[in-house]
């Protein structure tokens, strides 16, 4: 039986309309095997886990709708909303966000994650860290260090940003809306929000090299050994 939802404001959404074809499986990574069952099922258990969302949402490729209300249906124990990606990651968004628009330009829905499923090891500790800053600014996404430059110029940091990334629900549709008006396309959330959007204050917090994403074999093998380590049960 799927678990009720409780109200919160929030809604999480999951991106799984990508090819991954760089993975070379010759299918959409997001539905590869991962610890028994498929991947992108994994980031609503944990996003599930952390009972911070009254709604989830998943945006797929259309040819995939059925197979993924079966797969959902099987493993997952909340209610997910399916909605048809686009051609491009910010495509999918969009559609996610005017999908959502109803509710959001209601007062219902406060706050949005988008997450990227071929990352399916983002542990609720890491998810609650991220809304709670979002919460506070307005905005959060999760960050690693990669390296440090020295040279002429003061030593510049370096970081990899992750996903979830996490925003106020109202600007987060006005900046994708004025993004559709000018035809731009950010390659993650964050780079639209601060493209329309740089009033929102975006926090950073420190991801998790476990939060890894899924692009090549060798990632898959990781994550199964991580899911392994942790006995399927990260906090």
């Amino acid at each position: 039986m799927k678990k009720p939802r409780q109200h919160t404001g929030r809604t999480a959404v999951v991106l799984a309309a990508g090819s991954g074809t760089r993975l070379g499986a010759g299918a959409n990574k997001v539905w590869l095997p991962l610890g028994g069952r498929e991947l992108a099922t994994w980031s609503f258990q944990w996003l599930a886990q952390t009972e911070l969302f009254d709604r989830f949402v998943i945006v797929v490729h259309p040819n995939e709708r059925e197979d993924a209300r079966a797969i959902l249906k099987r493993h997952v124990t909340v209610d997910v909303d399916i909605v048809d990606g686009g051609k491009s990651r910010h495509d999918s968004e969009t559609r996610a966000l005017e999908y959502l628009a109803p509710s959001i330009e209601s007062g219902d829905c406060r706050l949005v994650l988008i997450h990227d499923g071929a990352r399916p090891l983002a542990a609720p500790a890491l998810v609650r860290r991220i809304v709670d800053a979002a919460e506070e600014c307005g905005g959060s996404l999760p960050y690693l260090d990669t390296a440090h430059i020295t040279g002429a110029q003061p030593e510049q940091r370096l970081v990899r940003v992750q996903t979830p990334q996490v925003f106020a629900a109202e600007p987060l549709l006005d900046a994708y809306r004025r993004a559709a008006r000018d035809g731009f396309e950010g390659s993650d959330t964050s780079m639209c929000m601060e493209q329309y959007r740089p009033d929102i204050a975006v926090k950073v917090v420190k991801g998790s090299a476990q939060n890894l994403k899924v692009t090549y074999p060798q990632d898959l093998v990781m994550a199964e050994h991580i899911l392994a380590a942790q006995s399927f049960s990260l906090k």
